[in-house]
């Protein structure tokens, strides 16, 4: 699970730094900081990185509530721009509208909340180790649930976007990313399946990191696209480079 931590966070990093060129404009500015925070949360999981990084809080495991932040953020600019690009305005209204942000924010305070009333004296990527306290397990299924919330939401444009003809590239993107983000449902499934099977929160990790791999893929997938065909659909997306 680490090194399929650390290739996240390589080709997030390599992602981000291809954006930096282009950061005048909002669309890569967008992806420059999702891309980063998907870096950053994904860096802190690595165990090395995790302890360093805790050792400087008082409190033992603030560093994975950072790491959620992170995390959260990356995605929910990511899904913005991806319901921008399919011109989606349901799903741009319920991920970076006020009812959006409403969610995102209570989100973030609910952990906020869970996690301090966890008792983790030792660190703990993930707080994994502790995963049998009831109160561990509420704070993670909250982060996973937000991000199977906005895998919902993008699923079903996705796979109509994948099966519009003709362009075969922008049908690989969609599928990939619809995969990604079906995936993530899947993992907040396996959350509450984790309740009563042993070791499966370790399988949950796992899929997140194949799922932002095959998001990543996604990502790569339209770049291409959009430098190999010529229609203002695809020119519309977060990927676009100037």
């Amino acid at each position: 699970m680490e090194i399929l931590f650390f290739v996240v966070v390589l080709v997030s990093a390599v992602m981000t730094l291809t954006r930096i060129p282009g950061l005048s404009h909002s669309l890569n500015q967008s992806i420059f900081l999702s891309g980063l925070c998907a870096a950053v949360a994904f860096g802190l999981m690595l165990p090395a990185v995790y302890e360093f990084v805790d050792n400087l809080f008082l409190r033992t495991n603030f560093t994975d509530l950072f790491a959620k932040l992170a995390l959260l953020l990356a995605i929910n600019i990511l899904v913005c721009e991806i319901a921008r690009a399919l011109r989606n305005t349901r799903v741009l209204r319920l991920t970076a509208g006020i009812s959006g942000k409403t969610i995102l924010v209570l989100t973030f305070v609910l952990a906020l909340l869970l996690f301090a009333f966890t008792d983790t004296p030792e660190p703990s990527p993930g707080l994994g180790a502790y995963i049998d306290d009831p109160m561990v397990l509420a704070y993670n299924t909250v982060i996973v649930a937000y991000i199977g919330y906005l895998g919902a939401l993008l699923v079903g444009p996705l796979v109509r976007d994948a099966r519009t003809p003709p362009q075969k590239l922008r049908q690989a993107a969609s599928a990939l990313l619809a995969a990604g983000f079906s995936l993530a449902i899947f993992r907040a499934v396996l959350m509450v399946a984790g309740l009563a099977i042993d070791g499966l929160y370790e399988f949950g990790q796992i899929i997140s990191g194949i799922t932002a791999l095959l998001v990543i893929s996604g990502l790569v997938s339209a770049w291409m696209a959009l430098r190999k065909y010529e229609t203002s659909r695809i020119r519309q997306s977060a990927l676009r480079i100037r």
